[in-house]
């Protein structure tokens, strides 16, 4: 085969090659997605008020799919437990400060922190009893009409870490284990306020 007749052959693969790289890089919208949470963890929150405040917090990388990142506009936790099923979207996020998440821009590089959820209805007391807890991670992306899963993970929550009273230094971890390919839980206890139960349900 002569070279004149495999030169427009290579123009068409640059051309080709020249072109996905351009979708690839610029053009792709891509989605969010996320790490396993390398822990999760329950407790309460002492904020003044007459109910503690329930939350999850976990940590883990979100990390966009394409070059040119996502903005994340909320994010929010689906919490199921039996017939119980809460909206923890109160959302604070940080290593040392806790902020407000109120929008967050994930690059392909990812984002890696700590994640705080509460309970949308702060004037409930969302009791974490014994049982099997379903977590699923939800997004909603700027420009995107839909919500996005990010990961659901089912935990089982220890009989009688919380008891008659709430402890304000009490909490469930959940540590991910790659070789067991499963979350061990641990409590762990220190000295602290407590708050009794009888009283937020008065």
């Amino acid at each position: 085969m002569a070279f004149s007749d495999i030169s427009p052959i290579v123009s068409v693969i640059a051309l080709a090659v020249s072109l996905f790289t351009l979708w690839f890089t610029i053009l792709r919208r891509g989605t969010v997605r996320s790490t396993h949470p390398s822990f999760i963890a329950f407790r309460y929150d002492f904020v003044g008020k007459n109910v503690p405040q329930a939350k999850i917090f976990f940590r883990a990388l979100l990390f966009s799919t394409s070059k040119r990142g996502q903005v994340i506009e909320s994010l929010f936790l689906r919490v199921r437990e039996g017939s119980r099923q809460a909206e923890f979207s109160f959302w604070g996020l940080g290593d040392k400060d806790l902020i407000r998440g109120s929008g967050l821009f994930i690059p392909d590089t990812g984002v890696a922190t700590n994640h705080h959820f509460n309970p949308v209805d702060a004037k409930t007391l969302f009791i974490f009893s014994q049982g099997s807890y379903s977590l699923e991670l939800m997004a909603k992306l700027v420009g995107r009409d839909h919500l996005v899963s990010l990961w659901n993970v089912k935990l089982e929550m220890p009989a009688g870490v919380f008891g008659s009273t709430i402890a304000r230094e009490t909490a469930v971890f959940y540590s991910w284990s790659p070789e067991q390919r499963c979350y061990v839980a641990s409590v762990e206890k220190r000295l602290g306020s407590v708050h009794a139960l009888s009283d937020t349900q008065d």
